[in-house]
């Protein structure tokens, strides 16, 4: 018995595989050629269903504590309720990816849950080490937190049910 895949699957897999046809498996700590690698892959199975039109996006920024901008996109659904949002953190292991190669996914999401997502641009090793992008991320929750009103969102005051707030006031 043979295996394969279900025929909508492939046609959506199909521009991804085309693009890992000719791939070859970078050294072991080559970052630049990681990036080059799997960009592209992820760019193409990205961009191999269309983007829905229900959705629009916004950029925002965030300030990291040193200083930096970290830019962000809401995602919301035309229409939606207010209700909770969800915060995004593209893949590629700290190292590689960008909010831009996950447009197309994070709509999708988002159209079909009605669930708006926020997606953070947050600084990549090896230019930026650890701790770096996990501070970057936890701006960007403070911020989510912190405009969440704005948005639409219902966001829980920190501190109010006896916990600790999850971003401090400075």
């Amino acid at each position: 018995m043979s295996l394969g895949f279900d025929p909508e699957f492939a046609q959506v897999f199909a521009p991804m595989a085309e693009a890992m046809a000719h791939a070859t498996p970078p050294a072991v700590g080559d970052v630049p050629a990681r990036r080059a690698v799997w960009e592209p892959i992820i760019g193409a199975a990205s961009a191999a269903q269309p983007i829905p039109t229900d959705v629009t996006t916004a950029e925002h920024h965030a300030t990291a504590d040193d200083g930096t901008q970290i830019t962000m996109r809401w995602y919301a659904k035309t229409g939606a309720a207010a209700g909770p949002a969800v915060l995004f953190f593209h893949s590629g292991g700290y190292i590689f990816g960008h909010i831009d190669l996950f447009d197309g996914p994070v709509s999708r999401y988002v159209s079909a849950s009605g669930v708006p997502m926020l997606s953070v641009e947050y600084r990549r090793a090896p230019e930026h080490p650890f701790p770096t992008p996990l501070e970057d991320a936890y701006a960007a929750l403070c911020w989510l937190h912190e405009h969440a009103g704005e948005l639409g969102r219902v966001s829980k005051v920190p501190g109010e049910d006896g916990g600790e707030p999850i971003c401090d006031p400075e």
